[in-house]
C-alpha cells in the first residue's frame, strides 16, 4: 500500500517471524545433533574394539597354551573397553581361533551390544552390535603345551 501524504509503500509488520522459523527449524537442528551423538558413540565403542582386539592378538600370540590364550584375550579385552558403555563391557564375548599351533595364524574375534536409547534419537534401535576381529602369526619356534 502506498501512503498517500508520504508516498512510501508501507511495509507490513514482521513481528513474530523468527518465532515462527525457529519453531520449523528446531525439531531439525535437534535430530542432526541427536544423529551426531549416535554417530560418535559408534565411532568411540568400533574404535576401542578395533583396538582392544588388535591387542588381544597380540597378547595371544605370548600364551603357552589354548586356554592361557582365551584368558590373556578377554582380560586384554576387558581392560581396553573400560571407557566404553557399560553395556559393551557387560555384552562383551571374545573367540580365540583354533587350532592353537606354533607357526599358525590365530584369530580372536570380539563383539559387543552396546544402547543408544539413552540419547533419545526418535525411530533408532535401542542397541547397536559392535564386532571386531584381528589375526596375529604365531611363532613357529615358540613352545606351546
Amino acid at each position: 500500500m502506498t501512503d498517500p501524504v508520504r508516498g512510501h509503500t508501507r511495509r507490513r509488520s514482521e513481528s513474530g517471524s523468527l518465532a515462527i522459523e525457529l519453531a520449523m527449524l528446531a525439531p531439525s537442528i535437534l535430530l542432526i545433533f541427536a544423529l551426531i551423538f549416535v554417530y560418535g558413540r559408534a565411532a568411540q565403542v568400533n574404535g576401542t574394539l578395533e583396538s582392544g582386539t588388535r591387542d588381544a592378538a597380540r597378547s595371544v600370540t605370548l600364551a603357552r597354551s589354548y586356554d592361557e590364550a582365551r584368558d590373556r584375550a578377554r582380560a586384554v579385552l576387558l581392560d581396553a573397553m573400560k571407557d566404553a558403555p557399560q553395556s559393551c563391557q557387560n555384552s562383551l564375548h571374545v573367540a580365540v581361533g583354533l587350532p592353537y599351533e606354533a607357526g599358525r595364524p590365530i584369530t580372536v574375534d570380539a563383539d559387543c551390544t552396546y544402547d543408544i536409547s539413552d540419547l533419545g534419537l526418535p525411530g533408532a534401535p535401542g542397541t547397536l552390535t559392535a564386532r571386531s576381529s584381528f589375526t596375529s602369526m604365531l611363532d613357529p619356534y615358540r613352545g606351546l603345551q
